[in-house]
């Protein structure tokens, strides 16, 4: 057994699993070349700057809760999410439904916004737009169930009672107002 300089391995290892560049600072691996992420490179490492299994930085939230607040975010992901919820109950009688492609939709578009941002608001507006997503949900449910208390959730609603409730924007405007009225207290919203 050889015990002497065993960096010159190491390094001949990594340049292995980064398809045979001397550049460690690379992504190892084909994936890396096929967008895949597989990690932090050794730059992120040493500046601080860790990104998470996606390959985004600003988004680690282990040992942290500062992420659990409400921040601003654009209208345009407030109607997404908007939407998101009356389709849920046209579709799926308030119900996330089982079409992944319509799923991997709605997260996708979310996921490219969060990359958009600041990174001190980045980890928190995922936390705000899902508790839009409650409190939208939540109002909508106590509406229907105030004009067909027998409704349960995943059970077919009447188009004409989702018609009258989805009309106009007031359950929109009700939930965005409540939402930020809580503010960074948190919001725990059970249905």
């Amino acid at each position: 057994m050889r015990i002497g300089n065993n960096s010159q391995g190491i390094w001949q290892l990594f340049s292995r699993m980064n398809g045979g560049k001397a550049n460690t600072n690379m992504l190892f691996g084909n994936g890396a070349s096929k967008g895949n992420y597989c990690g932090n490179t050794i730059d992120d490492l040493r500046s601080g700057h860790f990104k998470n299994s996606y390959g985004v930085e600003g988004m680690g939230i282990t040992g942290r809760t500062d992420w659990k607040r409400i921040v601003n975010v654009s209208e345009e992901m407030k109607q997404h999410v908007y939407e998101d919820v009356k389709k849920g109950f046209y579709k799926y009688g308030g119900m996330s439904g089982d079409n992944t492609a319509e799923t991997d939709a709605y997260y996708d578009k979310i996921h490219s916004y969060v990359k958009s941002l600041d990174l001190s608001t980045r980890r928190a507006a995922p936390w705000t737009l899902s508790q839009l997503h409650l409190e939208i949900s939540g109002r909508v449910t106590q509406a229907v169930k105030e004009k067909d208390p027998t409704w349960t959730a995943g059970k077919p609603i009447s188009h004409e009672i989702l018609d009258e409730i989805f009309a106009g924007d007031a359950i929109y405007q009700d939930s965005v107002n409540a939402l930020y009225a809580k503010g960074s207290k948190g919001l725990d919203i059970q249905i």
